[in-house]
């Protein structure tokens, strides 16, 4: 009886594995995404938490949502170390690649240490707006944390991006009670922040929204 109650358990577990599999995976299967970490190298962003740079968590949680879409999706990310890119360098590497959408990822950063809320930008409202909105309807309200809206930003990072494009300044670093928890050792928000916007992308082409101007093609190797 015992042994019968085990495998009933094993099987029930399975099921439940295989239907998050599918869920973490069918919208944006077979895409192909361009994930820009916003800063680094000489330009660190935001300073005001105590112990990490802007720099870094950005490219912390382009690396967790490259995690969670590969290898079913293909990624191109700018920078995968801490290097200093300008603006050029990074649409130009976006629009050499057969990328569909570019997803930037930022912290906010203030001297005032209770400010927090999460904001989505886009540069042009036929070609980015979609995926700006898609993608900040997931981390608002999912991260627990205010509602900055969308904002039209004129960054050359998505102005000269071909495909659509968005800025998603996911929290405010420099409020401490955000800083405690990215510099709790445990990853947890991080690895949060980077679900949402993986569930953003997957609602995103859920939508069968089509690529206003993909890239020029694949002259980019992954």
């Amino acid at each position: 009886m015992n042994k019968k109650i085990v495998f009933l358990v094993l099987v029930l577990l399975l099921w439940v594995a295989s239907l998050v599999f599918v869920s973490n995976t069918a919208e944006a299967t077979g895409h192909k995404i361009v994930i820009d970490a916003g800063h680094g190298g000489d330009e660190p962003g935001s300073m005001e938490c105590p112990g990490l740079s802007e720099a870094d968590a950005n490219l912390d949680v382009a690396k967790r949502l490259k995690a969670l879409l590969e290898p079913d999706v293909t990624v191109y990310m700018t920078r995968e170390s801490d290097v200093y890119m300008t603006n050029r360098d990074r649409y130009t590497l976006a629009n050499n690649t057969d990328g569909e959408i570019l997803v930037s990822i930022h912290f906010n950063g203030s001297t005032d240490h209770e400010l927090n809320y999460t904001q989505g930008l886009y540069a042009k409202w036929k070609k980015d707006i979609d995926l700006a909105s898609t993608i900040h309807n997931q981390l608002y309200p999912s991260l627990g944390i205010g509602n900055g809206g969308l904002l039209q930003f004129a960054s050359g990072v998505i102005l000269k991006a071909e495909m659509p494009a968005t800025i998603q300044e996911v929290a405010f670093i420099s409020n401490m009670t955000e800083c405690g928890l990215l510099t709790d050792g445990t990853g947890n928000r991080q690895q949060q922040i980077a679900q949402s916007l993986y569930n953003g992308i997957n609602d995103w082409f859920a939508g069968a929204q089509v690529p206003a101007h993909p890239g020029r093609g694949n002259r980019l190797s992954n």
